[in-house]
């Protein structure tokens, strides 16, 4: 097979260049030339100048983006094209690529022309290569919905176990971190922010033992969630650390529920774990307002936060609002 048949063959098989005309595939191959690579030799740097675009007929070539610690973000196998979005957007290269194997490319233009001269000369040809990338970009942004769609209760197991914890199945303390900010302009007018701390945990998990702390803190956990109605939201924050998301509720009723919650923690019979009967669980909790104390969902973490701990501090079973 003459050369430059070889050539047309080869851009035949590369989306680009797949749907140029006949005559339009003759004048790309003309002005490219095959190369040869080997294994570990580089292409071309990051933020050289991208004067060609590649496309490999054998082997294997590897980018690499410098931003990322030397990560390799891509794999460029044969009948594909590389280097075509910064060469056509005539920007510097955003990453480098080498042969990951021996390799064979073809380069286009080669180095006896310059990219300014080709695409004013034929700038037919580059509108349509332009179109075609965008055309792929799209095909490419499709697949990748597509298969999102598809993915969907994968992607919602994950989510579950990226954002509750093992042990209890609450939400964690990422779940207030990265969601509560999305949450909170869709609660409604208000809400109540709860931050609730056992007083005697400690004691309990150095007096009985670290399995015995885990069954205190399910059951904690347990009763929380029994405690709370469907649109409200019950958190593991850390270690024996509880918070309760109260949907559209004032201040005053923020404390009847935290008093409730504390009478409830107070009469878990926790006898079957410990052995005693005369140990019971106090909690202290911190209340802050949304809007009224802060419409942040970090600072409304911080300000219930401070305040069971400062409830804490005044000798434990106390709620500050």
């Amino acid at each position: 097979m003459a050369l430059k048949e070889e050539k047309v063959e080869l851009l035949r098989k590369v989306d680009i260049f797949s749907q140029l005309p006949e005559y339009e595939l003759d004048i790309i191959a003309k002005y490219s030339e095959f190369i040869r690579l080997k294994k570990g030799q580089p292409i071309f740097s990051q933020g050289s100048p991208a004067n060609e675009l590649f496309v490999v007929e054998s082997g294997r070539v590897g980018i690499i983006s410098f931003d990322n610690d030397d990560a390799r973000i891509a794999q460029i196998a044969a009948n594909e094209s590389f280097g075509e979005f910064d060469f056509l957007g005539r920007n510097n290269r955003s990453a480098a690529a080498f042969a990951e194997e021996d390799t064979q490319l073809l380069k286009f233009p080669d180095i006896k022309y310059t990219p300014d001269e080709l695409f004013h000369e034929h700038p037919v040809i580059f509108a349509r290569l332009l179109y075609r990338l965008l055309g792929v970009v799209s095909e490419r942004i499709w697949s990748v919905n597509k298969m999102l769609y598809d993915k969907t209760h994968w992607l919602q197991d994950l989510r579950k176990q990226l954002l509750c914890d093992k042990m209890t199945g609450l939400y964690n303390q990422i779940f207030l971190k990265e969601d509560f900010v999305n949450l909170l302009p869709a609660i409604g007018k208000n809400a109540a922010l709860l931050m609730i701390k056992p007083d005697n945990f400690k004691e309990i998990n150095d007096g009985y033992g670290h399995e015995a702390g885990d069954q205190v803190l399910n059951l904690l956990a347990i009763f929380l969630q029994s405690e709370l109605p469907e649109t409200d939201i019950g958190v593991r924050f850390r270690g024996d650390e509880y918070a309760a998301i109260l949907i559209d509720t004032d201040r005053k009723k923020a404390v009847e529920r935290a008093e409730e919650l504390s009478s409830t923690f107070c009469n878990i019979d926790i006898t079957g774990i410990t052995g005693k009967s005369d140990i019971k669980i106090t909690v202290s909790i911190g209340i802050a307002m949304y809007p009224d104390d802060t419409e942040s969902s970090a600072d409304l973490v911080k300000i219930a936060h401070e305040k069971m701990m400062a409830a804490r501090g005044q000798g434990g079973d106390i709620i500050i609002s």
